[in-house]
């Protein structure tokens, strides 16, 4: 596509640009306006109610999720992400906290709708072919302390499952030509969805809660849910639904989980994510 050749071209430019000016290679993508999309109106569906098209996830596990894009042009978005779904690079390398954060690291958030309309959609779908598909190799730059960022993009025929370390700084000192190519074309996807994704802000339902983690929490630990090691299991990981996830989630967010913090994650599933796969 014209546009994508256009924005990869950009892309590369301004890595190169940063490469030229400060020593070390950044990539970073100017501000740019939402597609005009003329006529086009919101997908009238709530958020689950088709598949999971795209999900981002930022921190330490694929369960860091932020951001969820379903195949009809509905969104989902964890609190605290309406104004950063993208994980692009806006900030030079050094500038940032060095220490992994992950949106679950305090306490678990709730999801809020949004959705890109169908002009858009059909864009995000060839970002997204171009930057996942073919097995890219993204490498691992010296920097420690900085989240991963994981990626999955479901054509309905093939999926793509990516993990970039560090890509929120757009570092890539000491990469190889390819995989400086394929953070950009993955940065051009992330920016195009920061620019285009429609935040309307409601909070969505709980329908389910996945608790992950250790189950070798105190004796006296005390919540409304099951024992964390008969809910946990052998995986590690445990799904609550209904009255028992609402239960569960609303005391970590009041109370939190004190000492078991430190053991236990507890998310609100984003609507149809099943959780614990």
């Amino acid at each position: 596509m014209v546009r994508c050749a256009r924005v990869a071209a950009a892309v590369a430019a301004v890595a190169l640009l940063g490469a030229g000016l400060t020593g070390c290679s950044l990539f970073g993508l100017e501000e740019e306006p939402p597609l005009e999309c003329p006529g086009e109106e919101p997908p009238a569906a709530e958020p689950g109610e088709a598949r999971v098209l795209l999900t981002i996830a930022e921190g330490t596990s694929p369960w860091d999720l932020t951001t969820v894009v379903y195949d009809d042009g509905t969104a989902a978005l964890l609190d605290g992400q309406q104004g950063a779904a993208s994980t692009n690079a806006l900030a030079a390398a050094g500038t940032l906290p060095r220490a992994v954060v992950g949106p679950y690291d305090d306490r678990p958030g709730s999801w809020r709708t949004g959705y890109l309309l169908p002009c858009a959609l059909d864009e995000l779908r060839d970002l997204a072919s171009d930057a996942l598909f073919g097995s890219p190799e993204y490498g691992r730059v010296a920097i420690t302390d900085r989240p991963w960022t994981y990626v999955s993009y479901d054509n309905g025929a093939t999926r793509a499952e990516v993990e970039v370390h560090a890509f929120d700084t757009g570092y890539t000192e000491g990469l190889d030509w390819s995989e400086r190519r394929a953070r950009e074309r993955l940065a051009a996807l992330t920016h195009f969805l920061q620019a285009n994704l429609v935040v309307t802000g409601e909070e969505l339902p709980v329908t389910a809660a996945q608790v992950d983690g250790s189950s070798e929490v105190a004796e006296d630990f005390e919540w409304p849910g099951p024992p964390p090691a008969e809910l946990l299991g052998e995986e590690s990981c445990g799904v609550l639904t209904e009255d028992q996830a609402t239960a569960v989630l609303t005391f970590a967010r009041e109370d939190g989980l004190g000492e078991a913090s430190s053991q236990l994650t507890v998310r609100a599933l984003p609507p149809g994510v099943s959780g614990c796969d």
